[in-house]
């Protein structure tokens, strides 16, 4: 094996590094961390004696200028992992030889050498002649500049090949001698570090302290083995820790939090400070729950999920399947759906309440809108024992649990097209109702960028509406969050009031029961800088600027349909934005539109591709339909147009998801305009 005091660097001529530098990155066996630098500039710290050897410095060469008529002084020198099979090093010379591979694949000691399939042209064998190999003092390469500027992935494979390497070392080491070296076939030794390097995840998704990493990260092999060795040192070390001594290829000096120091290690490569492996939400999900698994960081009551190895699905004794356990803190009910936005628009006629759909039980007095009251729905102290994590897009910050809701990145084309919207549908002083608000994706940007005056905005999802109100505060707007359910009352039309829910004298009022709420005071977005008793005018000036005032936030909970009566007749725009369909709330967004002026509805779709045209005439004459249902008039029909139709992203093959501006106008403003 190679010692710990030198590290194996390849010189070679500078019209060949190029290809050198391409060979070694993709085999991982060059040491990124160190700088690709003339050989001549290399200062070779000599271990032995301390004193230093300067190759081609100002008082001229000493020592190694030349080798077998090549001139050293021209060659490049690029520094290699001590792993590979470049790492043994011939114990008949000094560790300061230089030796050609011309010479070193003749060597019968070193057969990998030979081995090697090197690429066009270094596999001209006449090549080799010229390209040499020799055992340097990591110190005499000079810090490199670019780890100023490492990439993440630069970074996390240097620290988990120095971080993994020893462990490597030392498991060969104690399977050989316990009689394992037979089995080629799983072994852990050095020789897999190229491997494990190579299939570390390539790309995230990075947040401001959070990252999300994809489905297969660290579970492709060899990782599983090596994750659950040191997981399993981890322990054997805690549990010896009084007795002394330490089993399975581990040294007991150093190992105290094995994989707390490993977490620790991927946190600083990434930049975050949680860190969770992602996997397919499931399609019969109507929450948009996330599955994922924890893997580094404080997640509070849910750290008890976090693991860096999976359990097998046949695995009985260890809790059945990993799905289960991922969705296990989950544990709520799924009947916060749009039912009755379904049942309101498969009626053609207009509906009293929520409550009267077929298949309503009446609850005498009080008719709640509530499809369950089984529902468990998750309280202050839950939201306080949850990671929540925070990100800034074009100047609005959002905030969401990852362990229950998502946050989608891929409509950012569509939030920047609301926040410039000036040209297509100016929303200034406007009043918004966002049917599916989610975390605030778009609810968030009509208030800040497009400046409109009042946003209802309606979400199911528990997790989402605290999010929702917690992205309010951190932007500094003023909110204001319904609780409980919408409760109408029963009164006969005589003015009495009565149990009996099924007496033909029955009416339910359009006026509708106090509802309890909180409300929100802005805050600054961000803290303000402290004044010093030395101040220019223009430090001043910025200090005490005025903080800009947003319009009101309005959130309702639960299923929208239950909440219409509070914002009917009263938008300029409705934003549907519920895919791959959120044709069960049309209905609600015609109702919502303001009689007098009419707005636009925004309807998010997703569409095949080809189907672009029939979708159009299909929408166009559904919201025809409905408008005649809940916006009669006695003169001509409403004027409904399609003015735009925005391609926002990709959602699966052949598969779109599309936003239609649909411009709805009333009869009088029509013949007036």
């Amino acid at each position: 094996m190679s010692t710990t005091t030198s590290i194996p660097v390849l010189l070679a001529p500078g019209h060949l590094t190029k290809h050198l530098k391409v060979f070694l990155d993709k085999a991982a066996w060059r040491d990124k961390a160190k700088l690709i630098t003339r050989y001549a500039q290399i200062t070779d710290v000599d271990q032995s004696t301390t004193a230093t050897t300067t190759v081609g410095a100002a008082g001229g060469l000493n020592k190694n200028c030349s080798k077998d008529g090549c001139d050293l002084t021209q060659y490049m020198a690029l520094a290699l992992l001590p792993v590979g099979p470049f790492s043994p090093q011939p114990t008949t010379s000094p560790s300061n030889d230089i030796h050609s591979l011309w010479d070193l694949t003749q060597d019968s000691s070193l057969p990998d050498l030979s081995l090697i399939d090197w690429p066009a042209p270094l596999s001209d064998p006449t090549l080799h002649k010229t390209i040499f190999l020799t055992w340097l003092s990591p110190s005499a390469f000079p810090t490199p500049r670019h780890l100023l500027v490492q990439t993440p992935l630069e970074k996390l494979q240097q620290t988990a090949s120095e971080f993994l390497l020893p462990y490597l070392q030392s498991w060969a080491i104690f399977d050989l001698e316990h009689g394992q070296g037979h089995e080629q076939q799983g072994r852990l030794t050095p020789d897999i570090l190229p491997d494990l390097l190579a299939s570390l995840p390539q790309k995230w998704e990075h947040y401001s302290d959070f990252t999300f990493l994809p489905p297969t990260a660290f579970l492709t092999a060899p990782w599983p083995a090596v994750l659950k060795r040191l997981i399993t040192l981890g322990h054997q070390q805690q549990q010896q820790h009084q007795h002394g001594g330490c089993s399975d290829g581990g040294d007991n000096s150093g190992n105290a939090g094995i994989m707390a120091r490993w977490e620790k290690l991927v946190q600083d490569a990434l930049g975050s400070t949680h860190i969770a492996r992602k996997a397919i939400i499931p399609v019969q999900d109507i929450l948009r729950r996330p599955k994922i698994r924890p893997l580094a960081g404080d997640w509070k009551l849910h750290n008890r999920y976090k693991s860096w190895i999976e359990v097998e699905e046949n695995d009985e004794e260890k809790g059945g399947s990993t799905g289960a356990n991922l969705l296990e803190h989950q544990e709520m009910s799924s009947n916060l759906s749009s039912s009755k936005a379904n049942a309101i628009a498969n009626r053609n006629t207009p509906v009293t309440g929520a409550g009267s759909e077929a298949g309503a039980e009446s609850t005498g007095l009080f008719e709640s809108t509530t499809s369950s009251n089984n529902d468990v729905l998750p309280t202050s102290e839950n939201f306080s024992k949850t990671y929540w994590s925070e990100t800034c897009q074009n100047q609005v910050f959002y905030c969401w649990s990852p362990m229950f809701t998502m946050f989608s990145a891929g409509n950012i084309t569509e939030k920047e097209r609301v926040a410039n919207s000036r040209p297509l549908f100016d929303a200034r002083n406007k009043v918004v109702v966002d049917l599916y608000a989610g975390i605030g994706y778009f609810a968030l940007v009509y208030l800040i960028h497009a400046g409109a005056r009042t946003v209802h905005a309606c979400e199911w999802n528990p997790w989402s509406v605290e999010g929702l109100v917690r992205g309010a505060g951190r932007n500094g707007i003023p909110w204001t969050r319904y609780h409980g359910e919408n409760v109408r009352i029963r009164k006969l039309k005589g003015g009495e009031e009565d149990y009996d829910g099924q007496s033909q004298g029955w009416e339910t009022t359009r006026a509708l029961q106090e509802q309890p709420f909180t409300t929100g005071h802005p805050t600054p977005r961000r803290p303000q800088p402290t004044q010093q008793t030395t101040t220019t005018t223009a430090t001043t000036t910025a200090a005490t600027k005025k903080q800009k005032d947003y319009g009101q936030l309005v959130v309702y909970p639960g299923d929208n349909a239950q909440w219409i009566e509070y914002f009917e007749n009263t938008a300029h725009h409705v934003n549907l934005g519920l895919i791959p369909t959120a044709e069960p709330g049309w209905v609600l967004g015609v109702r919502a539109l303001c009689p007098l002026e009419g707005g636009y509805l925004h309807v998010h779709h997703n569409i095949r591709v080809g189907e672009e045209e029939s979708f159009k005439s299909y929408l166009l004459q559904s919201l025809r339909d409905l408008f005649t249902t809940w916006k009669k008039s006695s003169n001509d029909k409403w004027s409904i147009e399609i003015r735009h139709m925005e391609n926002v992203k990709s959602f699966a093959p052949l598969v779109f998801h599309y936003v239609v501006d649909v411009e709805c106008r009333p009869p009088l403003l029509v013949t007036s305009s």
